[in-house]
């Protein structure tokens, strides 16, 4: 993994922290669109090639972790309201002195577990981790856009909303940091089996910002093409 992704992983969440952080978000924010295009393109990347990786020496293990990933992933949105995946209501949230840590902690994880595919080897490809690395900033910009405008909304101090932009910006790189690191330190069947448990949240992700976005369950035109620009630039990069 080139030491430019790190910075990469970096810059695009703090950019669009920075963006909500000074934008007006008073009125109804949109990006449904932006979220469904890295949804697709994301869930994509995780079938030509996460799963195939994972399931080339596969038995029940596997797919129980893959299933526990993925129902992690629920009871993480528990707590991170589902920004993740664009939900900004933000009208349903407390305000006052209230400090939603639950938030940050929760989609800090979130953002940590999408990083470490990256720094394990499961990409060896360079155009394979190209392709993934654009999946995740581009779900992490738009996530960290609508995590810091629900803190805005809940009245967070700008002293520490400035802190827990940057921590949430750094959490994508520092879980590619230690994927990298610990893939040499431990069995390497165990290793696999994380990342069966880390691809099963990256399904959970993809398919809910594709289908749960959806306004009365239907897609609509411009939400359709997004989709599928989304999957052909994924197909694009992934096997030119």
């Amino acid at each position: 993994m080139s030491w430019w992704y790190y910075i990469l992983l970096i810059f695009f969440p703090l950019t669009g922290g920075v963006i909500g952080y000074y934008a007006n978000v008073d009125k109804k924010v949109n990006i449904k669109l932006i979220l469904a295009f890295a949804g697709s393109y994301l869930l994509s990347v995780v079938l030509f090639h996460l799963i195939p990786h994972i399931y080339s020496e596969a038995n029940v293990v596997t797919g129980a972790l893959l299933l526990a990933g993925f129902f992690f992933q629920i009871f993480l949105e528990k707590y991170s309201r589902g920004i993740e995946h664009g939900h900004l209501h933000l009208h349903q949230h407390k305000t006052g002195k209230y400090i939603p840590y639950e938030i940050l902690l929760s989609l800090s994880l979130h953002s940590f577990i999408e990083g470490m595919p990256l720094g394990s080897g499961l990409l060896a490809a360079n155009n394979s981790e190209i392709s993934f690395l654009f999946g995740i900033v581009s779900h992490e910009m738009p996530a960290a856009f609508a995590m810091v405008s629900l803190l805005k909304a809940s009245h967070v101090k700008q002293k520490r909303l400035i802190w827990f932009i940057v921590i949430y910006s750094s959490m994508s790189a520092m879980g590619a940091g230690l994927s990298s690191l610990i893939k040499y330190r431990v069995d390497e069947h165990l290793f696999e089996y994380l990342m069966a448990f880390v691809v099963g949240t990256f399904l959970h992700i993809a398919t809910t910002i594709l289908f749960e976005n959806s306004e009365e369950h239907r897609f609509s035109t411009a939400k359709i093409l997004a989709i599928i620009g989304g999957t052909l630039l994924a197909a694009l990069v992934s096997f030119y």
